[in-house]
């Protein structure tokens, strides 16, 4: 009996290895997608598990016809894409311009083309070419000529044009077909460069010493910017 302990043992530690879970089960880095349309967008819809909110990448495929996209912790085959179609129309947003400080509750988008059939469209609010809020249509119109939609919080944005893009859902239930955007001027939240020196504070080392810069790398008296290397 004595000599069969360890041999039981060991059985026991291999079984419990190989049933834990997880084993064999980690996740890329990255995920390719191959033999797609050259120069078209995609989006890529990390649909399982769910995420709330849930996570979007948009790529265009290169010229071999490949994107590739963060994992996020998935599994590359629990990932959806879809292509994206954009009809690139010039619409008009009312506000156009706006108070950053207190922006109305909603706004209103007029142009063409606005479709609730599968569901409401989505507003995306883009500053500095960075998504800043996204939002889904309170209402559409009956000939789909303008929708209203709640105001995301733009405390974070500064003063300075923005533009406000409409996407439709389709039947599958992603927002895949791009109307187009409308331009917006938003103001009473100025970028600040606190010691005056040319860098706003989000671009500078130092932003309360107007003697360094924001290659943070050099220090020299003179209290210009940019400055010159000292000897």
């Amino acid at each position: 009996m004595k000599k069969l302990l360890p041999f039981v043992l060991l059985v026991f530690v291999l079984a419990a290895v190989f049933v834990m879970p997880g084993c064999g089960s980690s996740s890329p880095s990255t995920c390719t997608f191959h033999n797609l349309t050259p120069g078209v967008w995609y989006r890529v819809f990390y649909s399982f598990p769910t995420t709330v909110p849930p996570i979007v990448e948009t790529r265009i495929a290169n010229s071999s016809g490949d994107i590739t996209v963060p994992s996020h912790g998935y599994q590359c085959y629990n990932l959806q894409i879809r292509a994206v179609t954009n009809a690139n129309l010039t619409l008009s947003a009312s506000p156009s311009s706006v108070n950053l400080a207190s922006p109305p509750s909603t706004v209103t988008i007029t142009g063409q083309s606005f479709d609730a059939t599968y569901g409401m469209p989505q507003v995306e609010y883009f500053a500095d070419g960075y998504m800043v809020g996204a939002v889904t249509a309170n209402s559409v119109s009956g000939g789909g000529t303008s929708l209203v939609a709640p105001v995301p919080d733009l405390s974070g944005v500064y003063s300075g044009t923005y533009y406000v893009r409409v996407t439709n859902m389709t039947s599958e239930g992603y927002y895949l077909n791009i109307v187009g955007s409308a331009s917006m001027t938003g103001y009473g939240n100025d970028r600040p460069d606190s010691d005056g020196d040319g860098w706003y504070d989000d671009q500078d080392c130092d932003p309360y010493d107007p003697f360094y810069t924001n290659n943070c790398t050099t220090y020299c008296g003179g209290g210009q910017e940019p400055i010159t290397i000292c000897p």
